[in-house]
């Protein structure tokens, strides 16, 4: 089963804590949904710069035999960096240096690639959206990453040229139940939101499925919970479970964020709840 990772990744970095590890939504699923289906073939389709910070991103990738035969990695460009910020027992983004993301673009033989693959996961942080339906035509399936943009122009144009996306929100409301079925409506075969601690809600275009949120004493910070939650949900998918089989199965990889800095500072017990996606391989500390 072929899944490759197609736009946007980058190097989130802890300056205070001189510490910093390869991410990305896309990277945050795929690690996440490796450890869910052992037989996925996974790959990465984006572009780094020639730095330490593009090697260190094809590294860790390269270690978790990750293929990054079509990674672009541009001479003299810089690869795109977040830096990022404790608040308490939050995580903040400080400042984003988008590198040479900005100017990415799929090469033909990157493209024949893409559409070579059972599924990819891509999302709104690059400029292809143009490319969907060629990508879709393929045959390929195709899971989105709205996140919170549901407003973007785009939207319904990309609605047209998926199989899966993801949405989030605060809470359920009409409006969401109504975006769901347009979006049916267009051509997606199942459609998400998800509503944090309130849970989440899918459409078919035939009926709603709703999930409750599986609460965790522990957890504080859900920054990369959606990705958690949509590795649990594809799992389902490529495993031929019923979409409310999927939705639990999110649900309960949602709770398995991992506490990231206890590995990194030693923490047993910390209620930070970082990303299982980006718990280490090797975590650079010569910032």
């Amino acid at each position: 089963m072929k899944f490759a990772v197609v736009g946007f990744t980058c190097i989130d970095v802890y300056k205070n804590l001189g510490i910093q590890y390869p991410t990305g939504n896309g990277i945050d699923l795929l690690f996440n949904l490796m450890e869910q289906v052992e037989e996925i073939e996974p790959s990465v389709v984006t572009a780094v710069g020639d730095d330490k910070n593009g090697k260190q991103l094809l590294e860790e990738c390269r270690i978790r035999q990750v293929d990054t035969s079509h990674v672009q990695v541009v001479p003299g460009g810089k690869t795109a960096v977040i830096e990022m910020l404790l608040n308490g027992k939050d995580r903040v983004h400080h400042s984003v240096d988008r590198g040479v993301m900005p100017d990415y673009r799929p090469t033909k033989e990157d493209m024949d690639f893409i559409c070579s693959q059972d599924y990819i996961h891509t999302d709104l942080s690059w400029n292809v959206v143009d490319l969907l339906p060629e990508i879709k035509k393929s045959g390929t399936k195709i899971y989105f990453d709205f996140s919170k943009r549901y407003q973007h122009p785009d939207v319904p144009k990309i609605l047209s040229s998926i199989h899966y996306g993801i949405f989030s929100f605060e809470e359920e409301t009409e409006e969401v139940r109504e975006l769901l079925k347009m979006g049916c409506e267009r051509g997606a075969e199942v459609l998400l939101a998800t509503f944090g601690e309130k849970g989440s809600l899918a459409y078919d275009g035939r009926n709603f499925y709703r999930q409750k949120c599986l609460a965790s004493e522990n957890l504080v910070n859900t920054v990369g919970a959606g990705d958690s939650y949509g590795s649990g949900f594809m799992a389902g998918i490529i495993r031929g479970e019923d979409i409310q089989a999927c939705m639990e199965r999110g649900a309960g990889k949602r709770l398995r964020l991992s506490a990231f800095l206890s590995h990194i500072i030693g923490k047993e017990d910390n209620n930070y709840g970082y990303r299982y996606a980006c718990s280490p391989g090797p975590v650079r500390a010569d910032l």
